[in-house]
């Protein structure tokens, strides 16, 4: 539903779900590869790799923020969850991720890429990042019902991650701080397990999937405690 809301209207109405994350790439694509013209040969697919996760965090956690504001009426006169709304705008962020990864794929010949093997882990790290998604989603939500300056600093927060997530920059040529941002950011440290799996062919230490896994719980886990503690008062306060 939130699908065919977003997209009605445009007279190639559902066709923008796959062309606007290839045009996005490609334009991206062109500005950071001639910036940086001394990345390794699969720039390309490191680059876009970082740009799907980045995408469907924004758009997923975006959508989570707003979800309970822009639904009140419904949140009003009905008994439905409050738990369903972030958890729709979640499942709406996955069907766009399942587009942007087909276009993603169709895209591997024109830059000459041949998937390694270990790719077909790749789900179990957009698990975690759908997963991430949902936490933040449910933490922010009911915060922005409370205090609607979170979406002014979520749009300032969501471009800072592009900056200090390994998407055009590699992990092994970072400084300290820059490390050490990366050392806590849930979304850089799956983009980085994305790389190893399909840039690199690399299976990551199962310390590196202990670590991640552990932040995307901690905020899933922090973020959905506080929407339990406070859902029942969202009403009150819009």
């Amino acid at each position: 539903m939130n699908i065919k809301i977003r997209y009605k209207g445009n007279y190639l109405g559902l066709a923008w779900i796959a062309l606007e994350p290839t045009l996005i790439f490609l334009i991206l694509l062109t500005v950071f590869s001639s910036v940086f013209v001394g990345s390794t040969e699969d720039f390309a697919i490191y680059f876009l790799t970082g740009i799907i996760f980045h995408n469907i965090f924004s758009r997923g956690v975006g959508g989570g923020l707003i979800s309970l504001i822009t639904n009140q009426g419904i949140l009003q006169s009905s008994n439905i969850k409050r738990e369903f709304f972030p958890v729709a705008s979640t499942v709406t962020a996955f069907i766009i991720l399942l587009v942007e990864v087909a276009v993603f794929f169709a895209l591997m010949p024109f830059f000459e890429f041949v998937p390694f093997w270990t790719i077909a882990l790749l789900p179990i790290v957009l698990f975690l990042l759908i997963v991430l998604t949902l936490g933040l989603s449910y933490l922010l939500s009911i915060l922005f019902v409370y205090v609607r300056d979170i979406q002014s600093i979520w749009i300032v927060l969501i471009l800072a991650m592009f900056f200090v997530s390994p998407i055009f920059w590699y992990v092994d040529d970072a400084n300290e701080i820059l490390l050490s941002i990366h050392a806590v950011n849930p979304l850089g440290q799956l983009i980085e397990l994305a790389h190893k799996l399909v840039v690199f062919g690399e299976i990551p230490p199962l310390i590196d999937w202990i670590y991640a896994s552990g932040l995307v719980a901690m905020v899933f886990i922090i973020g959905y405690g506080i929407f339990q503690k406070y859902e029942k008062y969202a009403l009150e306060e819009m």
